[in-house]
């Protein structure tokens, strides 16, 4: 069984300015949101929202067609965030170098941020979304025949990495009472 990790979001008091953060683990996001209802009770909150932790990452403007990035990205769609990066490394094209360029950006973010939330382990990310996007094209010209000319459209796209976190439940073993009499 896996259980994931959801941010919750809160206010105190409807004069607070600011939210205040707090993680919880879960198996699912029903289950977060259940969670969160009851310290919200508890608790006194005026407002909360639950989401998953995730990080994102975003390149814009890459000079590739999206096209070309989604065979890279179906191989790593749903892994392990350091199993990703191993995959992308070995695959020979430009592309490939683009997505590995992010996933070790996103990966040196999460270490940065790591020290708000100690008792998470880096092993344990994963890729919650991935998917690449159209951007605008550059526009050239190319010299044809009798002095004509024709449009040359070199594409661009977008990418987006969602990273979240989840880990294996431990399981609780039942102690067994052994009676003497």
């Amino acid at each position: 069984m896996q259980v994931y990790v959801f941010k919750i979001r809160y206010k105190k008091n409807k004069e607070d300015k600011d939210y205040l953060t707090e993680i919880i683990f879960a198996k699912s996001l029903s289950e977060a949101k259940r969670l969160a209802h009851e310290k919200f009770w508890k608790e006194k909150w005026s407002e909360f929202s639950v989401d998953f932790l995730k990080f994102n990452a975003y390149a814009r403007y890459l000079r590739t067609s999206y096209k070309k990035l989604m065979p890279i990205l179906n191989l790593i769609r749903g892994k392990n965030l350091d199993e990703a990066i191993n995959i992308v490394a070995f695959i020979p094209r430009k592309a490939a170098r683009m997505v590995e360029k992010l996933l070790l950006s996103v990966k040196a973010n999460i270490e940065y941020l790591l020290d708000r939330y100690p008792n998470l382990n880096i092993n344990n990310f994963f890729i919650l979304e991935l998917f690449a996007t159209k951007g605008p094209f550059i526009k050239r010209w190319d010299t044809k025949y009798r002095g004509m000319g024709t449009r040359i459209l070199k594409p661009m796209s977008h990418l987006t990495v969602r990273v979240g976190y989840k880990e294996m439940a431990k399981k609780l073993k039942k102690e067994k009472e052994v009676v003497r009499g």
